[in-house]
């Protein structure tokens, strides 16, 4: 075998694993680090935008698009609003903004018109009788003789964030039709002096004191405990109500729509099953069109009694919790 004293050199073996970083990478991963970052931060910003503000506006600023009002979903029907824009009126202006923000809409929209004589007067009869009924409610609009605004003004919604108004200018025969809806004194589109005095107290009023035409308080105990609204333009819509009985892991709602006289009329009834995660419904329309009058549950709980009235006469129904089905009808 052969055999040297020489040492063995090892450099050129080694080399390739032992070779230093260049030190200007440090600056460039250093960038790319930040860099990430803050596109991570900007996306972050973003989302959190989009999520409280929503996506961008919808405007219109033009009188042909006046009928997209009623597109979008705010808190009001716009009853005082024309249904169209009267072809006669002069010195027309229109503004429509909405944006879907956390919760709540953010919307504003300014109509103004300009009417001949009868026009005017016709428009101002239409505007004192404006009123919504839902049910046995009935919202009507009230007259605000420059107190908490500078012009005479019909009002239909005055709340903490959400108002809906009409301006009345007699001396020019011009009216401005007005709704915010979350909206600040520094953000309207329009002449600030159209504004109500206290339109920026967002707290002025306690639950269930906010007035709204499309609105009325649900009770319990004497107490509001909720407020429930229809936004349509319809002026006249029936309240829907639920009555319902618990036997334990069984449930039976009869759902009914309250005429303007009170008449309950039954429009469908769902039983609910609830044991532990297990949760069923059925719908059942045995009943429908009847006239709800009361429901109970007999000594054992096993079985509800719904009182009813068709053509005059009053009659009972049973519904058998366990076997899921009406019995008598």
């Amino acid at each position: 075998m052969y055999q040297t004293n020489e040492p063995i050199n090892f450099s050129s073996n080694t080399a390739s694993s032992n070779k230093k970083i260049p030190r200007k990478i440090f600056p460039a991963i250093a960038i790319g680090i930040a860099a990430g970052f803050l596109l991570a931060l900007g996306l972050f910003a973003w989302l959190m935008h989009s999520f409280f503000f929503g996506p961008a506006p919808t405007v219109y600023e033009d009188a042909k698009d006046y009928g997209k009002c009623w597109e979008k979903q705010i808190h009001s029907g716009l009853l005082l609003f024309p249904d169209k824009i009267n072809s006669a009126a002069a010195d027309t202006e229109f503004y429509y903004y909405w944006r879907d923000t956390f919760n709540f809409p953010t919307a504003q929209i300014h109509l103004s018109c300009t009417y001949e004589v009868e026009d005017y007067a016709q428009e101002v009869t239409r505007l004192q009788s404006v009123r919504k009924q839902i049910g046995t409610h009935m919202g009507q609009v009230y007259f605000d003789n420059c107190q908490d605004f500078s012009y005479p003004t019909y009002v239909a919604v005055s709340g903490n964030n959400i108002w809906e108004y009409a301006l009345i200018l007699e001396e020019s025969r011009t009216i401005h039709y007005i709704f915010t809806e979350y909206c600040s004194s520094e953000d309207v589109h329009f002449d600030k002096s159209y504004l109500p005095r206290n339109f920026d107290d967002h707290s002025r009023l306690a639950f269930g004191k906010e007035f709204s035409i499309y609105e009325y308080p649900v009770y319990e105990n004497g107490k509001i405990t909720a407020v429930e609204g229809d936004y349509s333009r319809e002026a006249t819509v029936p309240q829907e109500e639920g009555h319902y009985v618990d036997a334990g892991r069984y449930s039976l709602q009869v759902a009914t729509e309250i005429d303007a006289i009170g008449k309950e009329t039954i429009q469908g009834c769902t039983l609910f099953y609830l044991n532990g995660a297990t949760e069923k419904t059925w719908e059942y329309s045995d009943l429908n069109g009847k006239i709800y009058l009361d429901i109970s549950l007999n000594k054992d709980r096993s079985q509800a009694i719904i009182t009813w009235e068709e053509d005059g006469e009053t009659g009972q129904s049973v519904f058998d919790m366990e076997q899921q089905t009406f019995i008598f009808v």
